[in-house]
């Protein structure tokens, strides 16, 4: 058996969360969140690249790369900051639905499994009653023409056509990629490789993480080009939220060459498998 050749990100991972931990001092969430999950999403990759399970980790670059253009955007329109949270509430609001739909789908072709519908849908109230603001509280309530949010079964269609189609739930913003893409400015020197980034990476790390059957047959990616790709990745996801930031925050000098020096070994070869 062919293995890949070891890549160990510890000293990445930690110059990393010296710099992140410093910026989210300063910016506070949500965005902060975002820079927690690259660091998470990096140790993920750290421990992939250690068990030799390298399909793994272009998923989980995948969800690194939403997150870089998430935050990039999130940085560039601060106002969309508390749109982000908001909706992100009523997403929330929209998954436990979908549970009460399916247990109702379940029952109606005979309860298999003995589900209790009104459990289902107590937990979907609550989520409701103590989860989301007062401001989404009263545009759920409007948009059904509600006085209290209860869902019966006379009002079952109702509910489901409106999570079904409102346009805040359906697809809000930050599940839109390229549209946040698009409406990001072109910095010098930076548009080139984002793009590469989305239009690239991104294409291929979704077809792995959807099952595209000529990947996974071809077994293990072992080769020098693999992790070239792997490092390249990793080193654009790692530095392109501090090239948005630039001028919002101020960074420890000794952190931030330190982080330089990591993320500029990561690259030198990559180039010539281009």
């Amino acid at each position: 058996m062919q293995y890949v050749k070891v890549l160990n990100l510890h000293n990445l991972i930690e110059a990393c969360f010296n710099v992140y931990q410093e910026i989210g001092y300063q910016i506070g969430e949500p965005r902060t969140i975002l820079l927690r999950k690259i660091i998470s999403n990096l140790e993920c990759i750290n421990a992939l690249l250690s068990a030799q399970t390298t399909h793994e980790i272009l998923i989980i670059l995948r969800s690194s790369i939403e997150t870089v253009v998430l935050f990039c955007y999130l940085t560039t329109h601060l106002d969309k900051q508390q749109e982000y949270i908001s909706d992100s509430e009523l997403m929330e609001l929209k998954n436990t639905f979908i549970l009460v739909k399916n247990w109702k789908k379940d029952i109606d072709t005979g309860n298999p499994l003995n589900l209790n519908l009104q459990e289902a849908i107590n937990y979907h109230e609550e989520i409701f009653n103590k989860h989301l603001s007062k401001q989404n509280q009263e545009y759920v309530l409007e948009q059904l023409k509600l006085k209290k949010y209860e869902v019966t079964l006379d009002n079952f269609n109702t509910v489901d056509k409106f999570y079904r189609t409102n346009k805040r739930i359906r697809k809000p913003f930050f599940m839109d990629m390229e549209k946040m893409y698009s409406e990001l400015p072109k910095l010098y020197g930076l548009d080139v490789g984002l793009r590469d980034l989305i239009y690239s990476d991104y294409n291929i790390n979704s077809q792995v993480s959807h099952g595209q059957y000529y990947i996974w047959i071809r077994g293990m990616q072992t080769d020098e080009r693999f992790i070239e790709q792997v490092k390249s990745q990793i080193a654009k996801i790692v530095t392109y939220p501090l090239m948005f930031l630039k001028g919002q925050v101020t960074i420890n000098l000794k952190n931030l060459t330190r982080l330089k020096a990591i993320t500029d070994q990561l690259i030198p070869n990559f180039y010539k498998y281009q």
